[in-house]
């Protein structure tokens, strides 16, 4: 019967879908039994997680030692060591860490008739129990919830591992930016795959915090079951039932009256928002000891406020601050009204409104114990998020500064869109983005004689349409002075913009102890299936020069359209898939009992389908500079092999003083949107049309007429003789033959130590080598002598070798990047209810690019400012990381009058963090001309700083309606030279170029703050409680206006270059610069409250 439930398991589970690489669920538990400094041969040991009776039982070995796998985390655990003639050891209170080894050295005594056993409980929570080698940061679901967050998101729970920080982007950690990093949960993959947005699905909330039993941050895990990383592996499991049934009611209540609306002496006004969220969960024992069970629900009830630009009231109102931007109110009303009339088309409000987004989570867990030797366990959850979004600030592949050219007379500089504080954009053209997001995962734990084997299989589905309102209408940008005044019709990227990714992977890992070895095998699978619909424009994208030129008909300033080449004009869509083949073995060589050194080899060899349906003839003709290149060329088979070791070393033998570290290879991913736009751009199942839009513009294009119906402005551009055919891509992505997954070599040295006071302190060091890291190169762009910029300044120019094509190469770039940091940490938990913990962090990094761009030609121009060209991909430093960081927390809690518990934590965050060139925070930053002066298409390049005043030639800054000077060339040399002066970065760079992300941000201080006050009843013979409770973000903007604000630089581009020799200093807002930075006037600034109720029952 045993055999047929095995067989019918293994297929169940072979048949399950599952996710990716770094996959660690359980913990484990190993050791030496000794009597009289001898091993013992044959000692019995039971551990038995106590609040579900689940037993995990073993023998010792000839050496004396035990390995207990696949083990429940959390606790508590009792644990018997038994032998004829010895006294039985039994130790309770022994809780398990997600991925970590807890080591129980025991030495027994002879039994005497006076005492038969002997009981200890275990010491409070101490890393200095477990023989990890790495840094890792551990959570357990006490923590988590005792963790002050407002978005309930895991960013917030991870950010506690002192080798992170989290921009607006998302979380980064370890050394890689936010999309380096692995995420699990109960080990199916928790990544944003397809790679659009934060770092992860659903906005940032895959999963209820209320459903995680634990959670870790592995920053250098030298466990070979962990990979797909060059950051930090997260890893997290979800809660199981008990033998008690409980179960608790919450909710959780924010508003937009509880968000602060001072910044400084500024207000921002805010629209009504509220998120309300509604929840519960119940798990229990189906049958006692064997079979549990544990759900969760929520509902969120979640109303968006709009932007808090607002439009200013007459022509004279001064804007660029406190939300103020330049259009005025009666013009917006104009323009709207002018569309309504005349097209039937009503874009939607310009300023105060909010949207209605409801969203909702599910969970549900089945655990399993078969016998002792078998348990399984099976999740399913379901998240379905959405969120209303403003207009991308990005509009590839046209060129910014070209569709936007400013007017250089009026001080206007370049490149200024819908967000910039110049325009405003009408409601409808924000767009709903549906995060949806579905994840199973099934793992059996058995156990065959000495052999423990784990299999496991995880399916996680991302899917993530779009949606709108209002109606189908051109995409339309209204300039005036050459800057974006007002955006009307279907955002950008929104029409047909479909993005999935599928993915199925399954895993089975062996362990066997052999002597003081404990070997570990495994093998994996993973399948991933992306598809994407993405039509930059799909609806035709129209820029006029001004508002007139738009309503007395005249033709557009640039143009795009990108339409599909079926016959009906159907949606194409793009699909890739890829595979991946791993294997791994490791030892953990236990020497003595003090040391221990692990050391494991990790074989990974990725699969690429071949895309010979997306083979572009014309294109294929095209030369290079004597390359060639095809649109369905993909890399070869290249395995990689993983080595990595580490060691902990307990020095005195008392688990007081412990020295451990190691090195190793990992290999990480890219994101599908990278990979699948060689599909999409290719010019095979769609054309992109562009007239005056940069680098991309289709050869020979003419601008058509302004029409609402996307097949009249088809007819218009081909001239009624519109066939369906192939066409010269004009940003097709190119996938290099040779290109290898970004990976990185991570080598950490650490100091643990049991202070006086049972403080613990940890000093770690950490330094990662970056190998193969994934670059965007412009193959048709090609070095073409130099270009004087001025006197000193004199730089590589470039030109193209087609035009209106280009060719983006996804390659390798060089290996100098790397990452380094130290880490000093104390922590302290006191007898008396109190809990302190404080860790600085000192980090640098140089990087060949920040990963930023959701697209392969934004990737291309994106924060990859240079002195030269893009291609030449120069060394900088890495924009997410921070130089200086501490993290600090503080939590007290106290049980009083039988019926009460009050608990308060503090958590403490300090890092240099800001915002520049819009909403987007960084740790550095850098300082460029107000557009690309090289010519390779690129981003703008990085500023020259003079090494006197009189080094730069200025021009004087003629009004084109009076013929007078309005900004003399005298003033802007005195303005420039004082803006430097003032500015702490560029007052060092004299005579030098600035660096890409050489400039740092401002500190910022935020300090969150968390009450919860219980209230205990008795119902039943049970103990219940209520709880209230109530989560501050940013503490110190409630008390003071001008604390906790973030900093936001005022230009990152304070210089224009005429292309003459000359130069023109910027104003920023009709304001000369006379300051690096200004207040941050937007409610990522403030503080924000957030109310709780909770009911559990037991």
């Amino acid at each position: 019967m045993l055999k047929k439930m095995r067989s019918f398991l293994v297929l169940v589970m072979l048949f399950i879908a599952v996710t990716m690489s770094a996959q660690v669920t359980t913990a484990t538990m190993s050791g030496k039994v000794t009597a009289q400094d001898e091993p013992i041969i044959g000692a019995t040991v039971v551990a038995v997680h106590e609040p579900s009776g689940t037993r995990y039982g073993t023998v010792t070995n000839v050496s004396g030692q035990f390995n207990l796998q696949g083990m429940r985390t959390g606790g508590p655990y009792k644990v018997e060591i038994s032998y004829v003639g010895y006294q039985t050891a039994i130790y309770k209170g022994i809780n398990l860490s997600l991925g970590e080894n807890y080591v129980l050295n025991v030495s027994l005594k002879e039994s005497s008739e006076l005492l038969d056993e002997i009981v200890v409980t275990a010491s409070k929570e101490s890393n200095m129990k477990s023989d990890r080698a790495g840094a890792v940061t551990n959570l357990t679901s006490a923590k988590i919830a005792s963790i002050p967050t407002v978005s309930r998101s895991m960013n917030d729970i991870m950010r506690l591992s002192p080798q992170s920080n989290t921009t607006s982007n998302g979380f980064a950690a370890g050394g890689g930016n936010y999309r380096q990093s692995f995420v699990t949960v109960d080990g199916a993959s928790f990544n944003n795959a397809f790679g659009i947005g934060s770092n992860l699905p659903a906005g940032g909330a895959p999963i209820s915090l209320d459903a995680l039993e634990q959670l870790s941050v592995s920053i250098t895990p030298y466990d070979v079951r962990q990979s797909g990383f060059t950051g930090a592996a997260i890893n997290a499991v979800t809660k199981s039932g008990t033998n008690e049934l409980t179960g608790s009611a919450y909710t959780f209540l924010t508003n937009n009256n509880l968000i602060g609306d001072r910044v400084g002496d500024g207000s921002i006004e805010l629209e009504k928002s509220h998120q309300y969220t509604y929840g519960a969960t119940l798990g229990g024992a189906i049958v006692k000891n064997k079979l549990f069970f544990f759900v969760n629900g929520e509902y969120e009830d979640d109303l968006t406020a709009g932007p808090v630009a607002r439009a200013r009231n007459n022509d004279g109102e001064k804007y660029g601050e406190n939300g103020v931007h330049r259009p005025v109110a009666s013009k917006m009303d104009e323009i709207r009204d002018y569309l309504i009339n005349t097209y039937d088309y009503d874009p939607g409000a310009y300023q105060g409104y909010n949207v209605k987004v409801p969203s909702y989570k599910f969970l549900a867990r089945v655990d399993w114990n078969i016998n002792e030797n078998n348990r399984v366990n099976v999740r399913f959850s379901k998240t379905n998020n959405r969120y209303d979004a403003s207009p991308s600030s990005s509009v590839n592949p046209m060129t910014a500064t070209t569709i936007f050219p400013g007017d250089e007379g009026k001080g206007m500089s370049s490149g200024k869109g819908a967000s910039s504080d110049e325009g405003l954009y009408f409601r409808n053209t924000r767009y709903r983005q549906e995060q949806r997001f579905t994840s199973i995962a099934a793992e059996w734990n058995s156990k065959w004689g000495m052999l423990n084997n784990t299999l496991r299989g995880t399916y996680s589905y991302q899917d993530e349409p779009r949606s709108y309102d209002g109606g189908t209408f051109p995409t339309t940008y209204i300039l005036e002075e050459g800057a974006v005044y007002a955006m009307f019709g279907t955002e950008l990227f929104t029409e047909g913009n479909l993005r999935q990714v599928k993915s199925f992977t399954i895993t089975d890992e062996a362990t066997w102890t052999w002597g003081k070895h404990n070997f570990m095998a495994g093998l994996q699978f993973e399948s991933n299936k992306a598809l994407n619909g993405y039509m930059q424009g799909a609806n035709g994208a129209y820029v006029f020069s001004s508002w007139n030129d738009f309503v007395t008909g005249k033709k557009p300033s640039s143009f795009l359209v990108t339409h599909s080449n079926s016959a009906d004009l159907s949606q194409f869509t793009s699909k890739m898939r890829q595979t991946q083949y791993s294997a791994y073995i490791q030892d953990q060589w236990n020497i003595s009992e003090n040391f221990k050194l692990t050391a494991g080899l990790r074989f990974e060899l990725p699969v690429y389908p071949s895309l010979k349906d997306n083979y572009n003839a014309e294109y294929a003709k095209l030369d290079f500079g004597d390359r060639k290149f095809t649109t369905d060329q993909v890399p070869g088979n290249s395995l990689s092999v993983s080595p990595r070791v580490g060691f902990n070393w307990d020095i005195t033998g008392e688990r007081r003083y412990v020295l451990r570290g190691g090195t190793g290879y990992f290999v990480g991913r890219m994101p599908f949107v990278w990979l699948v736009s060689a599909v999409g751009n290719s010019g095979v199942g769609q054309t992109q049309y562009g007239y005056n839009i940069g680098k991309s513009s289709t050869s020979g294009a003419v601008a058509p007429g302004f029409h609402t119906d996307v097949n009249e402005t088809l007819d218009d551009i081909y001239q009624g003789n519109f066939t369906p055919q192939v066409s010269i891509p004009g940003s097709p992505t190119i996938i290099d033959k040779d290109l290898k997954m970004p990976a990185t070599w991570k080598t950490s040295l650490a100091f643990d130590a049991k202070l006086p006071g049972d403080i613990d302190f940890t000093l770690e060091g950490i330094y990662n080598r970056d190998f193969n890291p994934a670059v965007i190169s412009n193959a048709n762009i090609y070095a073409d002598g130099t270009k004087t910029i001025s006197k000193n300044d004199i730089r590589t120019a470039y030109k193209s070798y087609n035009a209106g094509t280009g060719a983006y190469l996804i390659e390798n770039g060089g290996s100098k990047a790397y990452y380094l940091s130290l880490t000093a940490q104390l922590h302290k938990n006191f007898d008396f209810g109190l809990d302190a913990s404080f860790a600085y962090t000192y980090s640098r990094a140089r990087s060949y690019g920040d990963g930023i761009g959701d697209q392969v030609t934004s990737a291309y121009k994106t924060n990859t400012y240079a002195v030269n060209g893009i291609n030449d991909h120069e060394l900088g430093y890495g924009t997410y990381v921070a130089p200086h960081r501490i993290i600090a927390s503080l939590g007290y809690s106290k049980a009083y009058a039988k019926h009460f518990r009050s608990s308060v934590s503090f958590i403490y965050e300090g890092a240099p963090l800001g915002y520049a060139g819009g909403s987007y925070s960084y740790s550095r930053y850098s300082y460029t001309y107000t557009k690309n002066i090289v010519g390779d298409g690129g981003a703008n390049n990085l500023l020259y700083i003079p090494a006197t005043k009189d080094e730069l030639t200025f021009k004087d800054v003629i009004s084109e309606k009076t013929g007078e000077v309005t900004y003399s060339a005298a003033q802007q040399k005195e303005d420039f030279w004082n803006f430097v002066q003032q500015d702490k970065y560029l007052k060092k760079r004299l005579g030098k170029y600035a660096e890409r992300g050489g400039a740092v941000m401002p500190w910022h201080h935020q300090l969150d703050f968390k009450f919860n006050q219980d209230f205990y009843m008795m119902i039943g013979g049970k103990k219940n409680l209520l709880q209230f409770g109530i989560d501050i973000q940013n503490l110190a903007n409630l008390l003071n206006k001008d604390w906790g604000l973030y900093k936001t630089v005022n230009s990152i581009a304070p210089l224009a270059d005429n292309g003459d020799g000359t130069f023109t200093m910027q104003k920023v807002s009709g304001q000369v610069l006379n300051s690096t930075y200004k207040n941050y006037a937007s409610t990522a600034s403030t503080y924000r409250v957030m109310f709780s109720l909770r009911y559990i029952f037991n």
